[in-house]
């Protein structure tokens, strides 16, 4: 079960995440995206937040980055270093 645990940590990681909803945003508005095109959509969404952090003070950029990203990284050490 531990690698499995690994497995699902890594699907579960904020960035996966935010990948597979871009990719199953664009099949429920049965627009299917390739990767490529999943990609740039991932790295536009990357790039919104932080101009939307930079221009309008949204504190979802920073909350990310110094909130849930380092869970995630605690949450991985206790998995695997056990």
């Amino acid at each position: 079960p531990r690698v499995l645990l690994a497995a699902l940590l890594v699907l579960a990681t904020p960035a996966a995440t935010l990948l597979l909803g871009i990719f199953l945003q664009r099949e429920l508005v049965e627009a299917p995206a390739g990767p490529g095109e999943g990609w740039q959509l991932f790295l536009g969404a990357l790039a919104q937040g932080l101009l939307q952090h930079h221009l309008y003070g949204a504190f979802l950029c920073p909350l990310l980055a110094i909130g849930l990203y380092p869970c995630w990284l605690l949450l991985w050490n206790v998995l695997c270093w056990n």
